[in-house]
């Protein structure tokens, strides 16, 4: 009986949001092909957030990741729901070095009470009203829920989300390498067209003129002798370029610092804690392990003895 219950409020939500082209395809937005900033709302506990990150830096290591939690399940949660888009939309709009590309709201799977909250009507209009696109990945492919509607595109799974979210830093270099390579065929084929066009002209000259045409067919001759050599090294500089900054952000990402056995500490809204200044005592934080995350407390707050003074001297 409940779950009939349900499934009469989903329709009759449906029917509405769809009455008010909520529904339609038209307002879907498309996702930039090269985002710089993707938002995760979802439960710092769950297990879609370790997927998400996961996949994005390896997909695309340059991504800022922000993350806002919310409870995923159970009374209040769509609210909750509603809050974090609220807090992601406010932080994207506070500068332009905050904008945020893409969302992604998702969970793992559930029954259909674990889920119930995407389709409360809290929740789906929080989704349809965001100034940024929103991904949807809700349970799992058989589960459809409203928000998922809503969304601007719908995935099965978290970790297909993030791939969504994200152009594979693979096909980055191949499409760099592809359109150096047409570059230089186009290239190629102005000189080609360049040399016909002096032979045609040469036709219609004198003897006299003889000279100048061999002074600039060797010019010619000479800029596509160096074309195939001068691509080379611009798309060589350019793959030195992109590894170099894909190994920067590697070696600055939180999961190359788990990978080499220590624990990264941070807020609880995703935010890295890396002075001591950014503890006090009591404050709930989370610690990211290998394999997952801690929930933690700081019980007392010890500050190092301070260095002495340049112009003093030492103990």
């Amino acid at each position: 009986a409940g779950e009939g219950l349900w499934r009469i409020a989903f329709e009759r939500l449906r029917r509405e949001l769809a009455a008010e082209g909520l529904l339609d395809p038209e307002r879907k937005r498309a996702l930039p092909a090269y985002p710089r900033r993707v938002g995760v709302v979802t439960s710092r506990g769950g297990a879609a957030l370790h997927d998400i990150i996961t996949v994005l830096r390896r997909r695309a290591p340059w991504i800022e990741i922000v993350v806002r939690h919310c409870r995923v399940q159970g009374e209040g949660a769509a609210a909750e729901v509603r809050a974090a888009l609220g807090r992601l939309a406010d932080w994207g709009a506070s500068g332009p070095d905050r904008t945020l590309d893409a969302i992604i709201l998702s969970r793992g799977g559930g029954s259909m009470e674990d889920l119930w909250c995407f389709n409360e009507e809290t929740a789906v209009r929080a989704v349809a009203a965001s100034p940024v696109p929103v991904i949807c990945a809700i349970g799992h492919e058989v589960d459809v829920t409203l928000c998922e509607l809503v969304a601007d595109l719908r995935a099965p799974t978290p970790s297909v989300a993030a791939e969504l979210a994200v152009p594979d830093i693979r096909m980055v270099r191949a499409s760099l390498d592809t359109a150096g390579r047409g570059l230089a065929r186009g290239l190629r084929r102005l000189i080609v067209r360049g040399n016909d066009r002096v032979e045609a002209l040469a036709q219609r000259l004198p003897a006299s003129a003889g000279h100048a045409r061999d002074v600039a067919k060797l010019r010619l001759d000479t800029m596509a002798a160096r074309l195939p050599a001068g691509m080379e090294r611009v798309l060589a500089r350019s793959r030195a370029r992109l590894a170099e900054l894909a190994a920067s952000l590697d070696a600055r990402s939180p999961l190359e610092t788990v990978a080499r056995g220590y624990a990264v500490a941070t807020d609880l809204e995703g935010r890295r804690l890396t002075r001591i200044d950014d503890f006090t005592p009591s404050q709930r934080f989370r610690l990211l392990v290998a394999g997952g995350q801690v929930a933690a407390t700081t019980d007392a707050v010890e500050r190092d003895a301070a260095e002495p003074d340049a112009g003093e001297p030492g103990a």
